[in-house]
């Protein structure tokens, strides 16, 4: 009976046991078949958001993180507006495309001036320009147009100025001589009783001296850096004008003669006198090669230009600029030469030989006085006390309409 008892209940403990195990398996597959089926959707659901994100990040063009700010623009040049003149002007070239209004030309720059100006002189990195009513030079900032203090105490600047020997110097109508100042202040070095004409242009070096025209009669005065002193003097025709140094040689022209004089500055000695067109008024040096150089020479009353070649002292071509009373001055730089004339602020020359022409010819309000100069025309405006900076690639971009 015992022993009965005991399979029964071995019998009962294995059923139990086994319907467990039956248990905990069937219970494994169901949880397993769930998470399975819930993972697919999640799959699914990344990979869909995925292709969004990259379809629109296709559509956006590619960007920098930072991109880097855009540089401010540069604010517009402020210039005084020209008086507007009757279109097209009754004389000049008339060579179709070469006239232009002034007014369509833009200035780099314009400088205000608290009188009339006199002359212009260019160091390596500014501009001086005389004031002969304020007894002042004006000194502008090359780099950036700004005008710097001036140097004052010259007693009415007059007749140019030369910058040689590590100085300045200049033609002093008020003291009657020639001032030497310090390049960098100012500071008077030393006074010259030489005398003093009106000439615009009426000082230069040469390698060993300064000249200069010390009457308005017929005098060019010749000073020793040196010693700061009259060492000779040179007899010209009465009321010359301008002189210049170029190709070992002092050039002078005087409107009353029909010449141009050649001065040898070894000897004092007049080499050359070059006929021109009447009324000579100023002259300039250079050429589109150096194998061209020549002098340039403005006629006042023919409105003419003509060039000399200093190898033959022979006049080798002329140029019309189309009117007359050329009041004015000329200079060269860029390969052109630059005059300007009453009616006509810019007129632009061909320099490249046996090719000699007006290119363009700016003709309105303006004007008075040109140079060249660090890289630029500097226009002086005399009836509106200003000057205007102008690029020269500036001028040739800007055509007939």
């Amino acid at each position: 009976m015992r022993n009965l008892s005991y399979h029964l209940l071995c019998t009962v403990a294995l059923l139990l046991l086994a319907s467990t195990v039956a248990a905990a398996q069937s219970d494994t597959p169901k949880t397993s078949s769930a998470a399975d089926s819930t993972r697919p959707k999640a799959r699914a659901k990344s990979a869909a958001a995925s292709g969004e994100i990259a379809a629109k990040a296709a559509d956006k063009p590619d960007q920098p993180k930072d991109a880097p700010a855009a540089p401010p623009k540069p604010a517009p040049v402020k210039y005084t507006e020209l008086k507007k003149t009757p279109w097209p002007p009754r004389t000049g070239v008339k060579t179709p495309g070469v006239q232009i209004p002034i007014i369509n030309l833009k200035p780099e720059a314009e400088i205000s001036l608290p009188a009339p100006a006199g002359s212009f002189l260019f160091t390596t990195d500014q501009v001086l320009i005389t004031i002969s009513g304020m007894d002042q030079i004006v000194r502008v900032e090359g780099r950036t147009n700004k005008t710097l203090e001036s140097f004052s105490g010259i007693a009415k600047p007059c007749g140019g100025l030369a910058n040689a020997f590590r100085n300045l110097w200049v033609v002093s109508c008020g003291s009657k001589g020639v001032a030497r100042l310090e390049t960098a202040t100012g500071k008077s070095v030393a006074a010259i009783d030489a005398g003093s004409g009106t000439a615009p242009l009426g000082i230069v070096s040469s390698p060993d001296s300064i000249w200069v025209l010390t009457d308005d009669k017929t005098t060019l005065t010749r000073i020793d850096p040196d010693t700061n002193s009259v060492v000779s003097e040179v007899r010209l025709p009465a009321s010359c004008r301008s002189i210049s140094f170029a190709d070992s040689s002092i050039w002078a022209v005087c409107p009353g003669e029909k010449r141009v004089i050649r001065i040898n500055p070894q000897t004092n000695l007049v080499t050359a006198r070059i006929e021109v067109t009447p009324e000579p008024v100023s002259l300039a040096f250079g050429g589109a090669t150096p194998a061209e150089n020549s002098i340039w020479v403005l006629s006042r009353k023919e409105g003419k230009v003509a060039r000399i070649d200093p190898k033959t002292n022979k006049v080798i071509a002329t140029i019309d600029l189309g009117f007359t009373n050329a009041d004015g001055n000329l200079a060269f730089g860029d390969g052109f030469v630059w005059v300007t004339a009453p009616g006509f602020p810019i007129t632009k020359i061909s320099t490249q030989l046996e090719k000699e022409k007006v290119m363009q010819q700016f003709a309105g309000d303006g004007g008075g006085m040109i140079q060249f100069g660090l890289n630029s025309v500097w226009l002086m405006n005399t009836s509106y006390n200003n000057v205007w900076r102008i690029d020269p690639k500036r001028v040739a971009a800007t055509f007939a309409e």
